[in-house]
């Protein structure tokens, strides 16, 4: 069986490298002869950072190509969806990426939430390979998403158009399911979690390896795990001028009241992309700190199994980057979603009440944040009790998404 994955990037973000490496291991349970296809930003460097022998998984270079939805190519999904003749000389695209469509057994959609509303060249790209896996009659599985309204009439037409002739769709927060609900998707649609929460963490040994490596707090200290990020506040159409500042106060109050080591841990690391790089965020946030001295940066590039493993020995976790949250919550940290889309805020619902975990970044002040920081840290064990609770369903659920997809190959 052949499984075509797309909506992915790359590795360089580890929560795409979670997505992947979690997807294919719950797909690979509900299906044991799958082999994975992965369209991918970076194909050489995620391919050398999949870790998992048992599982045959390749990745191929797909990006935005250009007149994907052209008259030409929307001529050709009339000839082959409703007309049902069967060419393949009017579509204009690489053959590679035709190829794979064509020959797979099942498209998955993975990414978390690339079909949400981030414009209309983003939205149209990652519904391409849905059109032209629908036009050639595959199933199609949408894997575990968050889809935030569609913010124009004409955008929503076009999704509801394809996800309505979706063999699946799951989405991993209830906020999701009651917007398709809401604007009258038909597809199979279920309530399931994000694979990322069955994430296992590195060992403990290659743990002391990245401690001593980045010269991190020692055992002792009470630490406090960052995640600062460009994207949150280039998405809200917030100041990150301002951002940066709230939190580099918000850290120092906690160093000053708890004694802490803050520990800013990145996330998405694209090494000649800055704007995209968690690392240059942290250094910016640190340079306006009091306390330089007890704050502490991870430079090194890690997987998400490595940072993961980090997170899990922080006190609390204070997040913009959402798979960061997921990991630290997976880990029982008692954690605060700095949050810019539907994704953040449904996701850390289902884990902890709201107003207890979420800061909306385009509201936030440094005392709103402070205070739900300090309300995690000082109520930690019974947090910790109530997460413990609830993560044990969220991750039942997160299986779910094999059992689901083997229900649909069998009506296939």
């Amino acid at each position: 069986m052949k499984i075509l994955i797309t909506g992915h990037t790359g590795f360089h973000n580890k929560g795409c490298q979670a997505l992947i490496l979690t997807t294919t291991k719950i797909l690979k349970q509900a299906f044991p002869e799958a082999s994975f296809t992965v369209f991918s930003w970076e194909p050489e460097y995620d391919q050398k950072h999949f870790y998992n022998d048992l599982i045959e998984c390749r990745f191929f270079e797909h990006r935005f190509q250009v007149g994907e939805f052209s008259r030409r190519n929307r001529f050709w999904f009339f000839l082959n969806y409703y007309l049902g003749v069967s060419t393949d000389r009017i579509l204009w695209v690489k053959p590679s990426f035709y190829e794979a469509i064509k020959t797979c057994d099942l498209l998955v959609v993975s990414g978390g939430d690339v079909l949400a509303d981030y414009g209309d060249e983003s939205i149209k790209h990652c519904f391409f390979p849905i059109a032209v896996a629908i036009a050639l009659k595959k199933p199609v599985y949408v894997f575990a998403q968050s889809i935030s309204p569609y913010k124009s009439n004409a955008i929503l037409k076009f999704a509801r158009f394809f996800l309505n002739k979706l063999s699946l769709i799951t989405v991993r927060e209830r906020l999701s399911l009651e917007y398709l609900k809401n604007i009258g998707i038909k597809a199979p649609l279920h309530l399931t979690a994000d694979p990322a929460f069955t994430l296992m963490p590195c060992s403990s040994s290659r743990l002391n390896e990245i401690i001593q490596a980045e010269h991190l707090p020692n055992a002792n200290s009470t630490m406090i795990g960052i995640s600062v990020s460009e994207t949150a506040t280039r998405w809200s159409d917030s100041s990150h001028e301002d951002f940066a500042k709230i939190m580099a106060e918000v850290c120092d109050q906690l160093i000053n009241k708890y004694k802490a080591k803050i520990v800013f841990i990145p996330h998405v690391s694209y090494p000649d992309d800055p704007a995209n790089d968690d690392r240059v965020a942290g250094r910016a946030v640190r340079s306006l700190m009091v306390n330089k001295q007890d704050a502490f940066l991870i430079e090194g590039d890690y997987s998400c199994e490595e940072l993961k493993a980090v997170i899990g020995k922080c006190a609390l976790f204070i997040g913009a980057r959402t798979h960061a949250t997921i990991a630290a919550a997976s880990m029982l940290v008692p954690t605060i979603a700095v949050a810019y889309s539907i994704k953040a805020f449904g996701i850390m619902e289902d884990i902890l009440d709201k107003e207890k975990c979420v800061c909306d970044i385009r509201s936030t002040s440094r005392e709103r944040l402070l205070s739900k920081a300090e309300y995690l840290m000082d109520n930690s064990e019974n947090v910790v009790k109530e997460m413990r609770k609830r993560l044990e369903k969220i991750r039942e659920q997160s299986m779910r998404n094999g059992e689901l997809a083997r229900e649909i190959i069998k009506v296939g």
